[in-house]
Protein backbone atom coordinates (compact mmCIF):
# COMPACT_ATOMS: atom_id res chain seq x y z
CA UNK A 1 0.00 0.00 0.00
CA UNK A 2 1.40 2.99 -0.79
CA UNK A 3 1.47 6.35 1.09
CA UNK A 4 -0.40 9.48 -0.24
CA UNK A 5 2.01 12.95 -0.07
CA UNK A 6 0.62 14.20 3.29
CA UNK A 7 1.67 11.26 4.86
CA UNK A 8 5.11 11.02 3.76
CA UNK A 9 5.26 14.99 4.32
CA UNK A 10 4.54 14.16 8.54
CA UNK A 11 6.66 11.51 8.60
CA UNK A 12 9.17 13.36 6.71
CA UNK A 13 8.70 16.39 9.71
CA UNK A 14 8.39 13.50 12.87
CA UNK A 15 11.95 12.08 11.85
CA UNK A 16 13.13 15.75 11.10
CA UNK A 17 11.95 16.61 14.56
CA UNK A 18 13.20 13.92 16.23
CA UNK A 19 16.20 14.21 14.94
CA UNK A 20 16.38 18.21 16.17
CA UNK A 21 15.79 17.39 19.22
CA UNK A 22 18.35 14.20 19.59
CA UNK A 23 20.92 16.59 17.93
CA UNK A 24 20.59 19.46 20.77
CA UNK A 25 20.53 17.10 23.55
CA UNK A 26 23.80 15.50 22.18
CA UNK A 27 25.13 19.20 21.51
CA UNK A 28 23.90 20.00 25.15
CA UNK A 29 25.66 17.06 26.80
CA UNK A 30 28.76 17.61 25.06
CA UNK A 31 28.80 20.96 26.16
CA UNK A 32 28.33 20.06 29.75
CA UNK A 33 31.12 17.51 29.41
CA UNK A 34 33.44 20.34 28.05
CA UNK A 35 32.77 22.47 30.47
CA UNK A 36 33.09 19.91 33.08
CA UNK A 37 36.74 19.48 31.76
CA UNK A 38 37.40 23.15 31.52
CA UNK A 39 36.24 23.35 35.26
CA UNK A 40 38.49 20.11 36.65
CA UNK A 41 41.19 21.63 35.00
CA UNK A 42 40.74 25.66 36.44
CA UNK A 43 39.79 23.19 39.89
CA UNK A 44 43.36 21.12 39.73
CA UNK A 45 45.44 24.77 38.43
CA UNK A 46 43.92 26.87 41.47
CA UNK A 47 45.19 24.33 44.12
CA UNK A 48 48.41 23.72 42.67
CA UNK A 49 48.66 27.70 42.28
CA UNK A 50 47.61 27.83 46.53
CA UNK A 51 49.99 25.61 47.64
CA UNK A 52 52.97 27.36 45.34
CA UNK A 53 51.52 30.49 46.99
CA UNK A 54 51.83 29.14 50.21
CA UNK A 55 55.62 27.79 49.27
CA UNK A 56 57.03 31.51 48.00
CA UNK A 57 55.54 33.16 51.10
CA UNK A 58 57.73 30.40 53.44
CA UNK A 59 60.73 31.02 50.84
CA UNK A 60 60.32 34.89 50.96
CA UNK A 61 60.22 34.89 54.81
CA UNK A 62 63.01 32.67 55.11
CA UNK A 63 65.17 35.41 52.74
CA UNK A 64 63.68 37.87 54.20
CA UNK A 65 65.26 36.82 57.87
CA UNK A 66 68.65 35.53 56.27
CA UNK A 67 69.15 39.30 54.33
CA UNK A 68 68.17 40.93 57.29
CA UNK A 69 71.00 38.84 59.06
CA UNK A 70 73.23 39.61 56.54
CA UNK A 71 72.41 43.28 56.92
CA UNK A 72 72.10 43.41 60.90
CA UNK A 73 68.74 44.94 60.00
CA UNK A 74 65.37 42.23 59.64
CA UNK A 75 63.55 45.23 58.65
CA UNK A 76 66.00 46.30 55.60
CA UNK A 77 66.08 42.35 54.77
CA UNK A 78 61.92 42.47 54.27
CA UNK A 79 61.95 45.67 52.76
CA UNK A 80 64.51 44.37 50.35
CA UNK A 81 62.23 41.25 49.34
CA UNK A 82 59.30 43.49 49.47
CA UNK A 83 61.06 45.89 46.89
CA UNK A 84 61.86 43.01 45.04
CA UNK A 85 57.96 41.58 44.77
CA UNK A 86 57.25 44.94 43.75
CA UNK A 87 59.65 45.11 41.42
CA UNK A 88 58.04 42.02 39.71
CA UNK A 89 54.54 43.48 39.97
CA UNK A 90 55.11 46.12 38.05
CA UNK A 91 56.98 44.18 35.10
CA UNK A 92 54.45 41.95 34.87
CA UNK A 93 51.34 44.50 34.75
CA UNK A 94 53.39 46.00 31.93
CA UNK A 95 54.13 42.65 29.44
CA UNK A 96 52.09 39.76 30.83
CA UNK A 97 48.48 40.75 29.65
CA UNK A 98 49.06 39.91 26.01
CA UNK A 99 51.29 36.75 26.64
CA UNK A 100 48.85 35.50 29.19
CA UNK A 101 45.84 36.03 26.67
CA UNK A 102 47.44 34.38 24.24
CA UNK A 103 48.64 31.46 26.34
CA UNK A 104 45.12 31.01 28.13
CA UNK A 105 43.60 31.53 24.94
CA UNK A 106 45.42 28.87 23.10
CA UNK A 107 44.98 26.44 26.15
CA UNK A 108 41.56 26.84 26.81
CA UNK A 109 40.58 26.33 22.88
CA UNK A 110 42.55 23.02 22.66
CA UNK A 111 41.24 21.87 26.22
CA UNK A 112 37.24 22.95 24.54
CA UNK A 113 37.58 22.29 20.90
CA UNK A 114 40.38 19.50 20.07
CA UNK A 115 38.84 17.05 22.47
CA UNK A 116 41.05 14.31 20.79
CA UNK A 117 41.82 11.97 23.33
CA UNK A 118 37.89 11.41 24.76
CA UNK A 119 36.22 11.78 21.29
CA UNK A 120 36.68 11.38 17.64
CA UNK A 121 35.04 12.27 14.42
CA UNK A 122 32.78 9.92 14.61
CA UNK A 123 31.42 11.16 18.07
CA UNK A 124 30.80 14.68 16.74
CA UNK A 125 27.92 14.06 14.42
CA UNK A 126 24.51 12.85 16.45
CA UNK A 127 23.88 9.09 15.69
CA UNK A 128 21.06 8.61 12.41
CA UNK A 129 17.97 7.87 13.14
CA UNK A 130 16.10 4.52 11.68
CA UNK A 131 12.59 6.11 9.48
CA UNK A 132 11.18 4.39 7.38
CA UNK A 133 11.79 4.49 3.58
CA UNK A 134 9.73 6.61 1.84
Amino acid sequence: MSKTIKENFEDLSTTAQDYIESSIAYYRLDFFKKATKVAADSAHKLIIAFFLLIALLFLSVALSIYLGVLLDSVALGYFIVGAFYLIVMVVCAVTMKPILQKIILTRASISFFNDKKDSSINDLTPPPHESESI
